[in-house]
């Protein structure tokens, strides 16, 4: 096949609402690398995850990111990805393109609408048409993509051809003519933990009562739903007596976000980051949904200080703005709700652990702000790089029907609705002799179909439609 080379656009034609993720569930030793001007930190449940950050695992170990789309990546032991891809068009079209440079990823996710979900490997792509559960392994010489459920269009330097439930296929970078497939695909350790976390995420009862699609199951564990008559539904976490939101957890600095709230509990995304919360007579703290998809990095007042901050939580539908008034403290602060850390200049993080207990005399001295003063930007990050992915370089371009755009490599974009394209680079060469081919033999390029010999019992994988939420 041909690979589109395109003059970059400005980001003004396609950007939209940013998107995050959410790193869930993980074991073992897991580190992530947000920014390529920031060291590889562990891994926390709840971090928020931007576009280009990086993730990877040592030994016996793994890992779940979700996607504001609802679908899971995960990396098994001594593998690293990278969300290369991950933002929303203007129109609201969502563009995910996913990257294992090394090791052993599973995925699990269907597009919706115009959508477009991408996986790259060294020497190959795939691009899910509908509902799929795809497993990727990159070594040194080869990568193999299976497809467990589902179907997923497959694209390589030597072929471009649908890739069926129970088959796979395997490339080798180093020799980009030609491909091999499989009529079969060979079970691997990992597959039964990833099928299981497909499981348990799949129909969640929460979904029915907020409009996003990850983090969602850890609510019906976490609490439970209940009908107030001021709030419509609600959401009761199961909390010790005295508990506070934005207690158990930490502030950690995103440029695009500002202090962004990071949960230690194990339910901590969804309510931290789409609605807000409440103190009910006789019930305790609950939970407003939002009734908008707009991540926030979590919704508090701020007090500052010389050397230390305090939050709290913002009523749900308050409109609140410091002023030099005298009344101008929000509807909940009072100092059994208010938090207090640290806060040395230029903090990456602010977190409550350790500090004093809330002390009278810093509300003489803090004052009510609407965001806390940002860290100062060194130089030396503009210039940050990373190293190339083996993959080659991986972003998905828009074409935009009607717009000027060189390309030397193929005719231009028949007319119609507009289609995304992956620029890859071609990867290095590996001096590690390849695997040997299978029973089978060698494919040739021109293959664009296959009986599949022993096709799994389970049908094709496909989410069942959610229903509205309510409240």
């Amino acid at each position: 096949m041909k690979w589109l080379t395109l003059v970059l656009f400005p980001a003004a034609l396609f950007s939209g609402q940013a998107r995050y993720a959410r790193l869930g569930e993980f074991e073992g030793k897991v580190e992530v690398q947000l920014r390529a001007s920031d060291a590889w930190m562990p891994a926390e449940r709840n971090l928020v995850m931007p576009e280009l950050a990086w993730v990877r695992t040592g030994p016996s170990s793994r890992v779940e990111i979700e996607l504001d789309d609802g679908s899971a990546w995960r990396l098994g032991p001594e593998s690293q990805g990278e969300l290369s891809d991950y933002a929303r068009l203007s129109t609201g079209q969502r563009l995910t393109l996913l990257s294992l440079d090394h090791g052993l990823a599973y995925f699990t996710g269907e597009p919706t609408g115009k959508d477009v979900l991408m996986l790259v490997a060294p020497g190959a792509q795939v691009t899910l048409t509908r509902g799929a559960r795809v497993r990727v392994v990159a070594q040194a010489a080869w990568s193999l993509i299976s497809v467990i459920e589902g179907a997923v269009r497959f694209s390589s330097p030597a072929a471009e051809l649908d890739l069926r439930e129970g088959q796979s296929t395997r490339v080798e970078p180093a020799n980009a003519a030609r491909f091999f497939l499989y009529p079969e695909i060979a079970a691997m350790a990992l597959d039964r933990w990833s099928e299981e976390r497909d499981k348990v995420q799949a129909n969640p009862t929460s979904a029915a009562h907020v409009m996003e699609r990850y983090g969602v199951v850890d609510l019906d564990a976490g609490g439970e739903w209940i009908q107030t008559d001021d709030l419509g539904t609600v959401w009761k976490p199961k909390v010790a007596e005295g508990w506070a939101p934005f207690q158990k957890g930490r502030w950690r600095w995103y440029g695009t976000l500002g202090y962004t709230w990071v949960s230690d509990e194990a339910w901590g995304w969804l309510p931290y980051h789409y609605g807000r919360w409440t103190p009910k007579e006789k019930v305790g703290w609950v939970w407003a949904p939002s009734v908008s998809a707009v991540f926030k990095p979590g919704e508090v007042y701020w007090l500052e200080g010389a050397k230390l901050a305090g939050w709290g939580p913002l009523a749900p539908g308050e409109q609140w703005a410091p002023t030099e008034q005298a009344d101008a403290a929000p509807q909940q602060f009072a100092n059994a709700y208010t938090t207090y850390a640290a806060f040395p200049q230029d903090a990456p993080v602010i977190d409550p652990a350790g500090f004093a207990a809330r002390p009278a005399e810093p509300l003489l001295e803090a004052a009510f702000r609407a965001a806390l003063r940002s860290p100062a930007l060194a130089a030396w990050q503009l210039d940050a790089t990373r190293p190339a992915l083996r993959a080659g370089s991986t972003r998905v371009t828009p074409v935009v029907r009607g717009v000027t755009f060189q390309d030397t490599t193929d005719a231009a974009a028949p007319a119609g609705e507009p289609r995304p394209v992956v620029v890859i680079t071609d990867p290095p060469v590996d001096p590690a002799p390849p695997p040997p081919p299978p029973p089978d033999g060698i494919y040739p390029p021109t293959v664009t179909d296959v009986i599949v010999v022993n096709p799994p019992s389970h049908p094709d994988y496909s989410r069942p439609p959610r229903p509205l939420a309510t409240g």
